[in-house]
Formats: structure tokens, C-alpha cells, sequence
């Protein structure tokens, strides 16, 4: 028996146990023009008929190895031309956009072609996109998580399927070895990037040293075992996601795409390892991006810590505690502002609604964005603007005037929150912190004439 009958019966068997091809289903092969692609494009291929499938070639030209990536690219073309398949090809200069975008350049490109080929798949109304993970892949991963620090999540590998199923990996359960072995019977043509032989990767640190020493001292079916590790962590995490599924709605305050509020009270009651994964799949659906081990701890520390903690989980989102509240929000950047307005009138701004009216009384009211000032103290025209070093005031009930960032500090206010609050400013004098503190300069007197109501209208609820 040759070494390709074995090989394309164990990818049939591992596609149909996993569910990852149906008939008749379009699907784009993700090809670099290494050993692993090309192996994953001839079985693909030569499996296509039994499932009446339509394969199209995909390729992302990185830029980064000059002619010999204009080489992988021909490789690619000339081997989709001979076996009919259409080739879409997309450039770019990887260098040059993860400068920019101030990303690692293996992030830069695995961003862009990963984006190229979800495009490709929409826009085409193909069902999937498979890739060349195999086995030995899924090993250096589980060992760089776990020398890296990770959960479940991590050491559960590289999942079979990914984003809502259409990301197949249909190589998972082939070595490299075997992986040879089918290429050299079959005459499979690639390239070689000599970048894989570089110690300097991590990854290739641990795929042409540390596996072979543990093979060779400890475990010579190393990948097998760790395989098999994977799948029970898979088993274990998928378990875990269906309990935070099922605790959620105790714990959820408020959700919507610019945050997720939970309730502190609630999630401290549960067991301290659903605590974590809590944290880590709410951070994961809010980011859209994969969280490590670190930052859950760095969430933990801000759960147990005082309110107005907080953390980064990802470039454009924070994790806070704000009173009994355990806060998701984005972190957009707080462009500075300044906007003149007028008294007895109503605006709305990008982050948040303001207005004034007159009053004939001033009532107490236990909603913070609501506010009454003697209108006598006031003038005409006032500016709503974000904090500055060196802004003061007077506290309602002090004597004695506060610098705003001591005051901010007092309240716990995490910086990126801080330069969202809005501050009332007439005649140069701070009036009102924006559903925080009057200033007691404009306070309701027994000698008030006219009262002025002032309403503030905040984009999200939680900043407060």
C-alpha cells in the first residue's frame, strides 16, 4: 500500500467525524506555496469529485522575502492553471502596513491575509476557507501557550473549525512526517522559506529543538499525546463556555456594542474558575479577538480591586470596576473638545447630549446629570469642554478650591474616562463637572432670583 491511500482515508475520515466539508460546498484553499498548502491543495483536489466540490486557490503575497516571494506566487499560479482551479492573488507591503498600524509584522500578515481571504469568501458566496495546520502546528502551539501562560483556551490548541465555522483545517490530524511522505509519492512541487529554519522564531525554536529533544527523552509520540491533550482541553473549554453561556443572564447589567456591564455582586458569587472563564469569553465576543492568560489575571486583579480600576484587553477596550459594576467599554481615543453654546438651549454633541432651561424651582433629584445653579451667577454664552492640567474648582459644600485631577483621583476616575466627562465652564469658572460636582460658586442661595436647570445627557449609561 502506498503512503497516499492511508493519508487521503484518514483526511476523509477526519473531515466527516468533524464535520468540516458537506457536499457540494465552495471552498477557498489558503495557499502559501509551502510543503503543508500545497499538500492540503493536491488531497483537496484529488477528494473533490466524491464530494462534488469547488475548490478555488487563494494566496497572499506578503512582500517580505523579495523575488522569492514573486517565486511563491508563480508557483501558485502555474499549479491552479494546470489542475483548472481559479487563483486570486492580493500584494502588500507587509513591512510598511504593520509600521503603520504599530503591529509585529507575523501579526500584520496573518491580519491581512486572513481579512483577504474572508473577503474572497463573501464576495465569492463560498461556504469555507480551509488552511494547512497539521498536527505538529497544533503541538507548538499547546507548548508555546503553556510556556507563555494559558488557560483552557490555550492549551486546547488549534481549533478544527474557527470564526462560526467557515475557518477548516482539514491537515489536523496528519504529522509532517506524513505530511513528506504524501508529497514525495505524489510529486508535489513547493517552495521552501528559509525563514523556517531561523532560530530567532520562537516557533522555530521549539519545532527544531525542544520537540526533538522531548522526543527523543521523554515521549517519542509527542505529538500524538499533546493531539490528544488538546481534543480533552477542547472538550473541557467547550464545556466551560456553555456554564458562562448559561450564567450570563444573572450577571448582565447592560449590553450593547459599546459595552457590557456586569454585575459585581452576581459574579463574585460563582466558583472562582467560572469567574475566569466568565471573564475570558465575555472579553473574547466583545473584542473579537483572542485573549490571553495574562490579561484574565489582570481582569481578576481588577475585580477584587477598588472601584475605579481598570485594565487594557485589547488596543480599542478596557476592562474597569466601577462600584458594584464590572465594566467592558471601548476605549476610543477622546479627540479634545470645546463647544460654545448658549443658555436655555439643547445640543447634541458625538459623546453626549447637553441643555438648559429655566426653572421655576430646584428640586432635589437623585440623578447625577441633572443639576441646578443660580442662573444670575451665569453667563450668556458658557463653553463645554474636557479637562486640562491645572483646572480648579470649588466642591459644592468647600471652602476651599480643588485641583480637578486630585478631584478625579478622589473619585477613582480612570484616566481614558476622565477626558470623556464634559465640564460647564461660564465667565472662566468651572460651573459643573458633568454629572459629577457643582462648584459651589453657583449653588441655589435664599438670595437666588432665577434658577437654571442643567441636563446632562451621557452616550453610555455607566460613565458616571
Amino acid at each position: 500500500m502506498t503512503a497516499t491511500e492511508p493519508f487521503l482515508g484518514n483526511m476523509r475520515r477526519f473531515i466527516r467525524d468533524f464535520r468540516l466539508i458537506d457536499r457540494g460546498e465552495k471552498i477557498i484553499l489558503a495557499v502559501s506555496g509551502g510543503l503543508d498548502s500545497m499538500v492540503l491543495l493536491d488531497a483537496l483536489d484529488d477528494l473533490k469529485r466524491d464530494s462534488q466540490l469547488t475548490l478555488s486557490v487563494a494566496h497572499f503575497n506578503h512582500q517580505l522575502r523579495g523575488i522569492e516571494s514573486d517565486r511563491d506566487e508563480a508557483l501558485l499560479r502555474s499549479v491552479a492553471l494546470a489542475r483548472g482551479l481559479e487563483c486570486y492573488v492580493e500584494r502588500a507591503n507587509t513591512r510598511a502596513a504593520a509600521e503603520a498600524q504599530k503591529l509585529s509584522v507575523e501579526e500584520c500578515a496573518r491580519n491581512l491575509r486572513y481579512a483577504f481571504f474572508e473577503k474572497l469568501r463573501s464576495s465569492l458566496g463560498y461556504q469555507k476557507i480551509a488552511t494547512a495546520h497539521h498536527a505538529d502546528d497544533n503541538a507548538e502551539t499547546i507548548l508555546f501557550n503553556l510556556f507563555r501562560g494559558a488557560g483552557v483556551h490555550g492549551l486546547s490548541g488549534i481549533p478544527v473549525r474557527r470564526n462560526d465555522q467557515s475557518i477548516i483545517r482539514p491537515l489536523l490530524f496528519a504529522t509532517r512526517k506524513q505530511i513528506e511522505g504524501y508529497a514525495a509519492e505524489r510529486k508535489v512541487s513547493y517552495r521552501e522559506d528559509a525563514s523556517n529554519a531561523e532560530r530567532e522564531y520562537t516557533r522555530n525554536f521549539l519545532r527544531h529543538d525542544v520537540i526533538p529533544l522531548i522526543r527523543e527523552n521523554i515521549n517519542p509520540n509527542l505529538i500524538g499525546t499533546l493531539s490528544r491533550t488538546a481534543e480533552l482541553f477542547d472538550q473541557l473549554e467547550e464545556y466551560l463556555n456553555e456554564q458562562a453561556r448559561n450564567i450570563m443572564p444573572g450577571l448582565l447589567v447592560r449590553g450593547s456594542e459599546g459595552s457590557i456591564i456586569l454585575d459585581l455582586t452576581a459574579f463574585r458569587a460563582q466558583p472562582v474558575f467560572l469567574r475566569e472563564h466568565v471573564l475570558l469569553h465575555t472579553a473574547r465576543e466583545f473584542t473579537a479577538k483572542e485573549i490571553d492568560f495574562a490579561t484574565v489575571k489582570s481582569m481578576i486583579r481588577v475585580a477584587d480591586g477598588e472601584t475605579g480600576t481598570s485594565c487594557s484587553i485589547a488596543k480599542d477596550a478596557v476592562f474597569c470596576r466601577n462600584r458594584d459594576q464590572l465594566i467592558f467599554m471601548r476605549n476610543n481615543r477622546v479627540t479634545p473638545f470645546q463647544h460654545p453654546i448658549e443658555l436655555r438651549r439643547r445640543y447634541q454633541f458625538d459623546r453626549f447630549g447637553f441643555g438648559s432651561s429655566a426653572s421655576a424651582q430646584a428640586p432635589l433629584s437623585a440623578d447625577p446629570n441633572v443639576e441646578y445653579v443660580d442662573a444670575d451667577t451665569m453667563a450668556p454664552e458658557c463653553l463645554l469642554r474636557n479637562w486640562k492640567e491645572g483646572d480648579w474648582f470649588i466642591p459644592l459644600g468647600m471652602q476651599e478650591k480643588k485641583k480637578l485631577s486630585d478631584f478625579f483621583i478622589d473619585e477613582k476616575i480612570p484616566l481614558f474616562q476622565k477626558m470623556a466627562i464634559p465640564i460647564l465652564v461660564s465667565n472662566g469658572e468651572i460651573v459643573w463637572i458633568c454629572g459629577m460636582r457643582l462648584d459651589e460658586r453657583h449653588k441655589i442661595t435664599p438670595k437666588t432670583v432665577r434658577i437654571l436647570k442643567l441636563e446632562y445627557t451621557p452616550r453610555y449609561a455607566h460613565v458616571e
